[in-house]
């Protein structure tokens, strides 16, 4: 519509040109025919000698041509309203100029000047129903945020609820494990003492012999003992230290089921705090995923370190504590981390200058600690650098350390040692972990 106003226009223009060309004013219907000759005519003829009408182009009305600009503004805005009341929204050059049946982008801006003017000629920006539409459309997007949020916050709880699940599951195989050691140690207990009774009584069978071996000694001419004495003598000894190599044996066997049951009753209390705290994150939604995963023993000596360097706020961590993790292959890395959860809550203690009523011995022991104060002298002197660590460009001498694990070898003992800040040195007051894993050497290797 708009397009073809424009050329209606542009064809009245041409056609009142052609006509003032042709000696008839513009907007003429037709030209009036002179007579042929003498006789009566049709138009009106000039008075007898009055001058002949001079020809020439007529001026033209301003105020036609001005409203033909309004009628075309109009015609465009009649287009921009109605493509808003379509689309919903404002339409750009390029929206228009993908179909003809719009007016085409150009004309548009030769009438208003630009693209912008054009949309604030019809009052666009300031329309409350587009502000209105637009407040809609924010809050349809704000409630799709929220359910894209709740369906993330579902999805946590679910796999809460499967992490709880499978703790709850792993909790139960780890309490079954540790009815089934139990039973095993009472019977081993029972065996020992079997076994002890064995041994007291070949110990007494033993004191009868060397009594009758004196008795005969006195009573023989030569003083030795016969053949058969000797022999039932060396039986009876055999059988003792078989006795006590058992009974050794069957000691050892209980120490290891005692810690293992000392082990599963940590792993339990462990399971139990995350199947608690997953329970609750389930219920309100609130919390990460991971309890469950928190509770997973580490593989190694070195993930102990450092999942409590990433956990433990209250220790200090040197890079030589990493690299003796690292070299460490104690087999039991869970207790290294449970010792250094322990150490943790020491130095919570510990921060405060003004004490907390007891040593830090005691307190170490009262927290379950196999506490060592400090290493002998003889050990510092013949390695100093095996007893020192560097935090910060600090040179910090080691010494207090805690023991874990019992035997031999470096698989199944481990030591923390630890230098002890009271803040009057290079360093602010705390406890600083400067060795994870092997035994250092001393006057006992």
């Amino acid at each position: 519509m708009a397009k073809r106003s424009g050329r209606k226009a542009k064809q009245r223009e041409d056609g009142g040109d052609h006509a003032v060309a042709n000696g008839s004013p513009a907007g003429a219907g037709s030209a009036v025919p002179a007579a042929a000759g003498p006789g009566p005519a049709t138009g009106t003829a000039p008075a007898a000698g009055a001058p002949a009408a001079r020809p020439g182009r007529p001026r033209a009305d301003a105020r036609l041509r001005e409203v033909s600009l309004l009628v075309e503004e109009a015609d465009y805005l009649l287009h921009l309203y109605r493509w808003i009341v379509l689309a919903g929204e404002p339409p750009s050059a390029q929206d228009w100029l993908k179909t003809e049946e719009w007016p085409h982008p150009d004309v548009v801006v030769e009438v208003f000047g630009s693209w912008e003017r054009f949309l604030a000629a019809g009052e666009v920006p300031e329309s409350s129903l587009l502000a209105r539409l637009r407040e809609a459309e924010r809050h349809a997007r704000d409630i799709d945020a929220r359910e894209r949020a709740l369906e993330r916050e579902l999805a946590r709880v679910e796999d809460l609820r499967r992490q709880a699940e499978t703790a709850r599951r792993r909790r139960e195989a780890v309490e079954a494990e540790r009815d089934e050691e139990a039973r095993r140690a009472a019977r081993l207990q029972s065996e020992l003492q079997r076994v002890e009774a064995r041994a007291a009584q070949a110990e007494a069978r033993l004191a009868e012999r060397r009594q009758e071996a004196a008795q005969t000694a006195a009573g023989s001419a030569a003083g030795e003992p016969s053949d058969e004495w000797l022999a039932a003598h060396e039986a009876l000894l055999g059988e003792l230290e078989a006795v006590r190599a058992h009974r050794e044996d069957l000691l050892r066997r209980v120490e290891e089921l005692g810690e293992a049951a000392e082990r599963d009753r940590q792993t339990v209390a462990r399971l139990s705090t995350a199947l608690a705290e997953a329970g609750g994150r389930a219920e309100d939604a609130m919390s990460a995923a991971g309890a469950a995963a928190a509770a997973e023993p580490p593989a190694t000596v070195l993930e102990a370190v450092e999942r409590a360097a990433r956990d433990l706020p209250h220790l200090t961590f040197t890079r030589s504590a990493f690299e003796a993790a690292a070299d460490s292959p104690f087999r039991r890395p869970a207790d290294i981390l449970d010792a250094l959860e322990r150490l943790d809550r020491l130095a919570a203690l510990y921060e405060d200058p003004s004490g907390f009523g007891t040593s830090l011995a005691d307190a170490a022991v009262s927290l379950g600690l196999t506490w060592r104060s400090d290493v002998s002298e003889l050990a510092r002197n013949r390695h100093p650098d095996r007893y020192t660590a560097v935090h910060d460009g600090a040179r910090l001498e080691l010494g207090p350390h805690v023991a874990i694990g019992s035997g031999s070898g470096a698989g199944f003992i481990a030591r923390i040692y630890l230098h002890v800040a009271d803040g009057s040195g290079d360093v602010p007051r705390g406890i600083y972990v400067g060795h994870v894993g092997r035994h250092l050497p001393d006057t006992t290797t």
